[in-house]
């Protein structure tokens, strides 16, 4: 990536978001090497070849639905989608964020449970 232009690097990840990242024009107008930076980060970390690149953007798919980002869930499922993936796989993927989720709201409230019990002298 060193020798890539910032329109460059935002033509090729039009090309594989299959859409202009909006996001990353808006950064590359105010703070160039932040998508240069962003585009290093993403290559390390789905750069692996441990875990197939088909489970990497359900994994993308499911992290973004559940920490609540719209945009990278959107972008995730259209390159999913673009690559072969399933309606099903990628309905998959966020019905698991979605279970994740919520187990963890409960999981959350551990401590507040416990207390609830031990005013009513349940266990």
């Amino acid at each position: 990536m060193d020798n890539i232009t910032i329109d460059q690097l935002l033509a090729k990840m039009s090309e594989e978001f299959g859409g202009e990242p909006e996001i990353m024009k808006l950064l590359s107008g105010l703070k160039p090497e932040g998508v240069f930076e962003h585009a290093k980060n993403k290559s390390f970390a789905m750069g692996s070849n441990s875990i197939p690149p088909k489970f990497q953007l359900l994994m993308a798919i499911a992290v973004s639905a559940a920490i609540g980002s719209e945009g990278c869930t959107l972008t995730y499922a259209k390159v999913a989608s673009n690559k072969g993936l399933t309606n099903e796989e990628i309905m998959d993927s966020i019905m698991l964020a979605r279970f994740i989720s919520a187990t963890a709201v409960v999981n959350t409230a551990g401590e507040t449970m416990r207390l609830l019990l031990s005013k009513t002298g349940n266990k």
